[in-house]
């Protein structure tokens, strides 16, 4: 409760209120409690437009005169019968009635008050309540759905952190070309996807590396090269880009609607295209959004150096295991290959040949002619190694003019066969002025042997093919020799080999 006083009486004044005059202005909304007037020259306004409640008391001259007026009607009904009664004291009794008379209307009224000003109030608190609680609720509104938008990005963000941290620690370019469509498939809820990498021998063409939700002949049936107009766009945009904005050909807008393409994104690494994505539409039917597209280049740019790392790494692992000269495995990995394939052939119980072969009179040639025609003998004898195996064999080039092919689940007789078979392709070969050669052609001789029938570990495997071949060498060269004829091989050169 709040006593507000007359402000004739400032001693007793709590509350300093704005007056003018014998007014007081009070905003009963703001105030928001019951007031106990206890002066009678004042008036109060409620300020909310609501009721404006004006309380009048008279000065207190005109209060004197009603006394003495009331005074006198009450003197003389009162005591009327009372003749001897002197007019004073008629007059004094009346005037005591009278402030009795006041004193309790007094109370009255402002109890009346106090519950008027109660319920001016209370509705006008009630009104503001309910003015600010629509404020509050719609302001609550719009924090909820901040809030949620808050959070959906929280979410998205840890999303593409974690499937950055999945992307960049894939090393195999198939599996991270496999996780990035996936991915890609699974945030974007798309129909498809086709990833298309620069080929590494021609860099003008685009292939096809990987396919989600088409066929591998439908995505090789949409081809690009770097110059087309498509493709020089999207680079030089470096942001996804919705087919159907950048076309203006009717025709080309319904060849990329007949493959379910929408968007393409490019993949640049080092300001260079690597490659670039044709996703289709999405499951709901609903365009790309802002968002969608955004999401598309911070995803496809994380995975443009994924891929540029993965390349990386598998370039440097093929030289780590190639030989420089012919492109052949070398001797480390070759090594690697032939414990390996023991290994698996002791578990299956099937056999592993092991073939090794060198260039006769390769000496000869070489010194003749010279180093560069030697190396160039060496690239064409690879490649008709190469076309001569199957996808399951290994060839390696051993050292110098050596090489050695495993044949993973060959015996001894599909060995023989397909040694004679590569002897004859070399010896019909055309090689660059092979007639300088003792036999005027260039050839080779080879030694192979068998496991298990012929060695029953990877050394000794080793080493009596490396003396079939010896033997191949001793009995003329341009042969073929099988360590299963070993009873024509000098069991002293295998202890030699052996101790060696």
């Amino acid at each position: 409760m709040i006593l507000l006083t007359n402000r004739n009486n400032p001693a007793t004044k709590i509350l300093d209120i704005p007056v003018k005059n014998d007014y007081i202005f009070m905003n009963l909304a703001q105030i928001r409690t019951s007031f106990l007037i206890c002066s009678p020259n004042f008036y109060i306004y409620s300020m909310n437009d609501i009721e404006t409640t004006k309380f009048i008391d008279y000065r207190t001259v005109t209060i004197i005169l009603l006394v003495i007026i009331l005074s006198f009607l009450v003197g003389f009904l009162i005591f009327d019968v009372f003749t001897s009664v002197s007019v004073g004291y008629k007059l004094f009794v009346g005037a005591v009635l009278l402030l009795t008379i006041a004193i309790l209307a007094n109370r009255k009224l402002s109890s009346r008050i106090l519950t008027i000003t109660d319920e001016l109030t209370e509705s006008g608190v009630l009104l503001k309540t309910k003015a600010y609680r629509q404020q509050i609720d719609s302001k609550t509104q719009e924090l909820t759905l901040l809030n949620r938008e808050l959070k959906r990005h929280i979410y998205e963000l840890h999303n593409l952190f974690q499937i950055s941290l999945d992307l960049t620690a894939i090393r195999e370019l198939e599996q991270l070309i496999n996780s990035y469509l996936n991915t890609v498939i699974g945030q974007l809820r798309i129909k498809n996807a086709v990833l298309y990498l620069v080929d590494t021998h021609n860099k003008r063409t685009l292939h096809v590396s990987k396919a989600k939700g088409l066929t591998e002949e439908e995505a090789e049936k949409l081809t690009f090269e770097t110059t087309d107009n498509i493709v020089e766009t999207v680079f030089q945009k470096r942001q996804p880009i919705v087919i159907a904005d950048e076309l203006t050909s009717l025709k080309e807008i319904e060849y990329f609607r007949h493959y379910d393409s929408e968007v393409i994104t490019p993949l640049i690494h080092s300001h260079k295209l690597i490659g670039m994505m044709v996703s289709g539409s999405k499951i709901n039917g609903e365009p790309y959004t802002q968002t969608d597209l955004e999401m598309l280049t911070l995803i496809s740019n994380i995975v443009a150096v994924a891929i540029a790392n993965a390349q990386l790494y598998h370039r440097l692992k093929e030289q780590s295991i190639t030989d420089e000269l012919t492109g052949l495995y070398n001797y480390r990995y070759f090594r690697i290959r032939l414990r390996d394939e023991v290994s698996r052939a002791r578990r299956s119980a099937r056999p592993v040949s092991l073939v090794i072969l060198d260039v006769d009179h390769f000496k000869n040639y070489n010194d003749t002619l010279g180093h560069p025609a030697g190396d160039q003998v060496l690239k064409q004898i690879a490649k008709i190694l190469t076309n001569s195996v199957r996808d399951t064999d290994v060839v390696a080039r051993y050292g110098g003019e050596e090489f050695c092919i495993i044949l993973p689940e060959v015996d001894e007789k599909g060995t023989k066969i397909f040694c004679e078979r590569l002897r004859q392709n070399v010896e019909e070969y055309p090689f660059f002025k092979e007639e300088i050669q003792p036999n005027n052609c260039l050839t080779i001789s080879l030694g192979a042997a068998t496991y298990p029938n012929d060695a029953k570990i990877t050394k000794e495997l080793l080493i009596k093919a490396d003396a079939a071949l010896y033997y191949a060498k001793n009995l003329g060269r341009n042969r073929v020799c099988l360590y299963t004829e070993r009873n024509m091989i000098s069991p002293k050169l295998i202890q030699s080999q052996m101790i060696r």
